[in-house]
This record gives C-alpha cells, structure tokens and sequence, in this order.
C-alpha cells in the first residue's frame, strides 16, 4: 500500500526579469535553503534530490543536475532530472512523491527553476513542435495559444473581456505577493486597450518572463513530525498528456486536464470541486487559459468561464479563490512555474501565506501544464 506523502517545507527566491546577482546554481541555491530552513533541516536529512528544469535551451545550460547537485550539497545522493515545459515543476514533484510513496526515501527535496534571462526562449519554444508537420508554423506557443481561444470565443463565450478580468485579478493579487516580478495594477480597459500580439492575445494578456527558483521538501508520515506538525498532504497528483498535433485533439477543452482532473478527485474524494475546495492556484500561460481552467477543472460548466469571472466568485473573497498569489502573471520562470503553484496551494492549507491567505483554507486545488498545452496536470493538498 502506498504511503502517505506531505510537504514540509517550501522555499522561493524573489522572481525578477534578469537576477544578475546569482549564477543559476546560486538561484538554485536561494530557494533550497529557504525550503530546508522551513523543513527545519538540513541537505544531510535528504533521501533524494529532483531537479525540474525546462528544456535545455531554455538557460542555455546542458545537465544542468551536476552543477545544481554540487551547488546544494548533494553529492553522493540520488539525483535525478525531470524536464517537462512549463509543467516540470508539478512533473518533478510527482517524480518525488512517488520516491516517498513507493517507500524508496523518506525525504526527498525537489527543485525547479530556470534563467530565462540567459536562454533562447522563443527559439527553444517553436522547437518544441513535432518536426515533420508542426515546426514549419510554429511561432513560439502564441499562434497556437491565440488559435486556441479564437476556437473558444463564439462557442464558449470566452471573450476578450472576460479574459482581462482574469488579468486584472491575477495582477492586482501579484501587489500583495512578497515574491512577485510584477507588481501593477491593471484595468480591464487597460489590457483591451495593449498592444496586440497575436490577436486575440494582447500583451497585458501575457505574464513576464522570469528568473526564479522554488524548492519543496515532501516527506513520509514517519518523518514529517519532525519538520511540521501542519504538514500540506498530498491527496492526489496526477500527470497527463494529449495528442501533440492540433488536428488530432480539441479546441474547446483540454482533454488531459479534465482527465486529470477527474482520476485525482476520485482519489481524493472529490464530488463537488466548487464546493468542496477552499483555494486554487493554477499556471496560467496566458489569461485566456484560466477560463478554460475553470471549465476543465469542473469549477463550472463548459461555456460559464466568463459568468465566472465577472461574478466575483474567484477573486480573493470570492467562494473559490483562484490564484491569491496572482498566478504566472505575478512572476514566470517557466521551469519553475508549476512548483510555485504548488508551493502557493501548499502555503496556504499550512496557513502560512501571509497577506495572501485565504481564511481557514483546507484543501487546494493545483494545476500546472507544459508542452504547447497537451501536457496538464493536477495536484489536491489538505491540512
């Protein structure tokens, strides 16, 4: 029988556009110590150690594990790498959940992070199509991610409108975000009325692009006494992926996060998601993916995104809070990303989020995805 699994400690680094101050192994470094300082350890009580990145180009670093492995003192230790897009982060942590609960460690510390600052981003990203049919139109993952909406707008309702509300919530809820890139207060005439992209992607649709590390340290029941006596257990965790050409999957839902979704709220006990969870942290790309988010994660039927949104329902004092710690609008280290976002779903069921926490938070909903949006995944954590 599986063990049960909980997180102990979490660490992040402050997030900016370029951190000159640090090499990545020294980013790397900010976040563990912070995560095993909330453990209440040290690199000598860890089993294990993952390493989530995104792709190689992405910091210009290849097997960036050895460096990371010697820069946190993990010498000598297992060491593995994980790298999955904007999802690594989530992918890392499964990897580690399953050391735990397979009964290979006891501890085991997972680190995400990338330096998009030192990377071929946008290159690295349109290399991530099949070669044979999709390379030729790729332009990074905005064209797709504005097809996708586009395919959504008529038929869903998922306007440009509703679309800068989640921004402009994602945004204002950064301003209380110790660890955010961006903090400023937006408007939702604002985003309608920034730059165009790729239509109907504008540029305040868009997060920044970060430098920033996260570390967790998840433990086993039997150790984690010693670190916390509020650990975030981990419910469920899953991992999912669709077909990787546009013409073999949907347009108007994500496949692989409702499948995702559905498999881990059987395991958790999940029936009425709305209801049942106090705060969710999703990994939004861009804003026109949260509304798809909602739908997909069963927060509301398919075509109410946009009631959603305008209601007020998942602002912070809204009856299911998405994103307090605003998001990827708030900061963006893509390798990073989905760790932050269980970190924040984490912080929250431990009642240590701060100016952000949601009052007598139980149990969080975490989503993240990578790839150009076929991989989702999906993470629930109670007190």
């Amino acid at each position: 029988m599986a063990r049960h699994v909980g997180i102990v400690g979490v660490g992040q680094t402050h997030h900016a556009r370029r951190r000159t101050d640090v090499s990545q192994a020294g980013l790397v470094r900010e976040a563990v110590d912070r995560a095993l300082a909330d453990a209440k350890l040290t690199i000598e009580d860890i089993d294990s150690v993952i390493v989530a990145t995104g792709p190689v180009l992405f910091a210009a670093v290849n097997q960036p594990e050895k460096w990371v492995a010697d820069a946190i003192g993990a010498r000598l230790k297992p060491v593995v790498r994980v790298t999955s897009g904007g999802g690594t982060g989530l992918a890392g942590a499964l990897t580690g959940y399953y050391q735990i609960a397979g009964g290979f460690a006891e501890r085991v510390l997972v680190v995400a992070y990338d330096k998009l600052s030192e990377g071929a981003l946008q290159y690295s990203i349109s290399t991530l199509y099949d070669p044979f049919w999709g390379r030729e139109f790729a332009v990074g993952i905005m064209g797709f991610s504005a097809a996708y909406w586009r395919a959504r707008m008529d038929v869903l309702g998922h306007t440009e409108e509703a679309a800068a509300m989640v921004g402009v919530k994602n945004r204002n809820n950064a301003m209380k975000n110790p660890y955010a890139h961006v903090k400023k207060e937006i408007t939702v005439e604002e985003v309608l009325n920034s730059r165009p992209l790729a239509w109907p992607i504008k540029l305040l649709d868009v997060p920044p692009i970060s430098d920033g590390a996260a570390a967790v340290v998840l433990s086993s029941e039997k150790a984690a006494a010693q670190s916390t006596d509020r650990p975030a257990w981990i419910r469920g965790m899953g991992y999912f992926c669709e077909a990787d050409n546009a013409a073999q999957r949907s347009m108007l839902v994500s496949e692989p996060l409702a499948l995702a979704a559905r498999r881990i709220y059987r395991a958790a006990g999940i029936t009425n998601p709305r209801r049942q969870f106090d705060v969710v942290e999703v990994q939004e790309p861009y804003t026109c993916f949260e509304l798809s988010y909602y739908e997909s994660l069963g927060l509301c039927a398919p075509g109410e995104a946009a009631e959603l949104i305008a209601s007020g329902a998942t602002q912070m004092d809204g009856d299911i809070p998405v994103n307090p710690s605003g998001g990827c609008a708030g900061a963006n280290p893509i390798g990073a990303a989905g760790l932050i976002r269980l970190i924040e779903g984490a912080a929250q069921v431990m009642g240590k989020a701060g100016d952000i926490q949601i009052p007598n938070a139980k149990l969080a909903l975490v989503q993240s995805g990578g790839g150009w949006a076929n991989l989702r995944g999906v993470a629930v954590l109670s007190a």
